[in-house]
């Protein structure tokens, strides 16, 4: 008699945690955003033409169709991404990111860096290479080999750090160079996030 009581209290147990774990599951949310700005942010020691004043940290591209990000030779640049979450960044508990596919494919083996900027009080009118915000910390790098696209990649710590929903991050190379589509052109970012 006492090992079928014995028996029938562990099996209350054993359903119980599994109720509440089925109904805190059940809590869990998932949601997409769409990136909500993005522009390439250039930085050269050469003239640039089609920049004001022939001077590259001046040029604003936040209205291209594609985003670059490059490091090595003269230029510098690197693609800087916005969204506005719906949700606190404190109630998030994982976030990916996944960007559009390269316009060109990697001829090469490339490291992507994906870095948390300080602020996202940027337009695409107006972002240049002299007003951009500064770039914090990284917070993701992804080998990705050559004639392959970059996959959904877990961002959630910069996720976690949005102010009012609000946060930016760079994407750039480690050496090299890359090209994707942005906003303006009807393939945006997305953001992949899971909150409790």
């Amino acid at each position: 008699m006492r090992r079928l009581n014995s028996t029938l209290l562990l099996a209350s147990i054993a359903l119980l945690f599994s109720s509440i774990a089925v109904v805190c599951h059940g809590l869990s949310r998932n949601y997409a955003y769409p990136a909500t700005k993005d522009s390439t942010i250039l930085r050269s020691t050469v003239s640039c033409p089609s920049c004001p004043a022939n001077n590259c940290y001046k040029c604003t591209l936040g209205n291209a169709t594609t985003l670059v990000a490059n490091t090595g030779g003269l230029a510098y640049s690197r693609a800087l991404i916005g969204f506005q979450m719906s949700v606190p960044g404190s109630s998030v508990t994982s976030c990916s990111i996944q960007i559009p596919a390269f316009v060109a494919p990697l001829q090469a083996p490339i490291t992507v860096v994906i870095g948390r900027a300080e602020s996202s009080w940027w337009s695409e009118d107006r972002v240049t290479g002299e007003n951009a915000p500064e770039e914090l910390e990284e917070v993701a790098a992804v080998d990705v080999p050559a004639f392959n696209n970059l996959g959904l990649t877990d961002i959630t710590k910069a996720c976690q750090k949005a102010v009012n929903g609000s946060f930016s991050v760079y994407f750039s190379a480690r050496f090299g160079h890359f090209e994707f589509w942005s906003k303006n052109s009807g393939n945006p970012a997305i953001l992949h996030v899971t909150t409790y």
